[in-house]
C-alpha cells in the first residue's frame, strides 16, 4: 500500500496530528480535576509501563546501538516532550489563549528556518506552502478577525511558549534522523523513560506550591488512559515514523492542520460551532500542505540523476 515511503510518512504524521487534536478534547474532561504536570507525568508513566515489558529484551539486544545515541534521545525528550507541558502551563499564567495558540503553530516554520541555518537548502515550494498554511492557522485562531492581531499584547508567557515551539521543532529535527538498527518502539520507550524522568521535578514543584489536584473518577481515568495510549505511544510513535520517512519539513507542514482538526473534533463531540472561518482556514492549510508536499517528490526524482552523474 505504501510503496513510496513519503506517503507512509505523510499518513503517520497526519494520524499523529489528528490524535493530538483529539487529546485536547479529551483533556477538557479532566479540567479542574487533575493538575497539568501530574496529568502529563501520569500519561508518560503509564506509557512507559506498557512499552517496557514489550521492548525490554529488544533493548538489551540493541543496547550497543542505543548507548551511542542516548544524548540525542535525552535532548529530544527534553526539548520536545518533557519541556512542552511545563512551558505551556507557565506561559498560560501570563498570556492569553489566542497568543498561546498563535505561537504554538509556529513550530513548523522554525523547523524550516533551523534546517536552513544548518545548511539544508529549502526550495521555494516549502517556503510558500509553509507561509500559506501558517496564514490559514492564524486565520482560524483569530476566528477570521485578522485585526485582532493588532490588539495582542506580549508578555513573559509568550516568550515561554516561543521556547516550547522552538523545542518541538528541535525535537522533530533530531528524531527525523533516527539511526538505522533501532526500531520505532525502542525509540518510543526511551522517549517515555526520559519524559518521566524529566517530569518528576515538575510534579514535585507542583506539589510544593500546593497546586496539585487529583480526583479519582471515570473522567480522569479515561483521560489519562486515552492520552497515555493514543496521545503518547501512538501519536508520538507515528510522528517519529512520519519524521523519518516524510522528513521534518513535510511533517511540520502537516502539523499546521492541528487547529483545524481540533475545531472538527470540538464540533463533533463538544457541540461547538463551525462556519465560514473554518472553511477558509481549512482551504489555506490544506492548500499550503499540498503546495509544500510537491518538494519531496521533485527531490526524489532528481536524486537518481545526480547519483548517476
Amino acid at each position: 500500500m505504501f510503496e513510496n515511503k513519503i506517503y507512509l510518512g505523510t499518513a503517520c504524521a497526519s494520524l499523529a496530528t489528528m490524535l493530538w487534536a483529539g487529546s485536547f478534547v479529551i483533556a477538557r474532561l479532566a479540567v479542574g480535576q487533575i493538575s497539568p504536570m501530574l496529568l502529563a507525568a501520569s500519561c508518560w508513566f503509564i506509557a512507559l509501563l506498557i512499552l517496557c515489558p514489550c521492548n525490554f529484551s529488544v533493548i538489551k539486544k540493541e543496547w550497543n546501538v542505543v548507548t551511542k545515541f542516548l544524548p540525542q534521545f535525552f535532548f529530544a525528550a527534553l526539548t520536545g516532550v518533557a519541556a512542552y507541558s511545563p512551558l505551556s502551563y507557565f506561559a498560560a499564567q501570563t498570556t492569553s489563549a489566542i497568543n498561546l495558540s498563535l505561537i504554538s503553530v509556529t513550530s513548523p516554520i522554525f523547523i524550516v528556518i533551523i534546517s536552513s541555518l544548518m545548511g539544508q537548502k529549502q526550495p521555494v515550494n516549502t517556503w510558500a506552502g509553509c507561509s500559506v498554511a501558517l496564514l490559514g492557522s492564524i486565520y482560524l485562531v483569530c476566528n477570521g478577525e485578522i485585526a485582532r492581531l493588532l490588539e495582542l499584547h506580549f508578555a513573559l508567557g509568550d516568550f515561554l511558549m516561543l521556547i516550547a515551539a522552538v523545542g518541538f521543532a528541535i525535537y522533530s529535527l533530531i528524531l527525523s534522523k533516527i539511526p538505522e538498527g533501532l526500531s520505532h518502539l525502542i525509540v518510543m520507550t526511551l522517549m517515555a523513560f526520559f519524559a518521566v524522568l524529566l517530569l518528576i521535578p515538575c510534579v514535585l514543584w507542583e506539589y510544593s506550591q500546593g497546586m496539585m489536584l487529583f480526583t479519582l473518577n471515570t473522567s480522569v481515568l479515561f483521560s489519562i488512559t486515552f492520552m497515555a495510549i493514543f496521545s503518547s505511544i501512538v501519536a508520538w510513535g507515528t510522528w517519529n515514523i512520519g519524521l523519518k520517512h516524510a522528513g521534518s519539513e513535510k511533517a511540520g507542514m502537516i502539523y499546521y492542520s492541528l487547529p483545524l482538526w481540533s475545531g472538527i473534533f470540538a464540533f463533533a463531540f463538544l457541540d461547538e460551532t463551525m462556519g465560514a472561518v473554518h472553511l477558509v482556514s481549512g482551504i489555506l492549510i490544506i492548500g499550503g500542505i499540498a503546495w509544500a508536499s510537491r518538494t519531496p517528490q521533485l527531490a526524489t526524482q532528481h536524486e537518481p540523476s545526480s547519483t548517476n552523474a
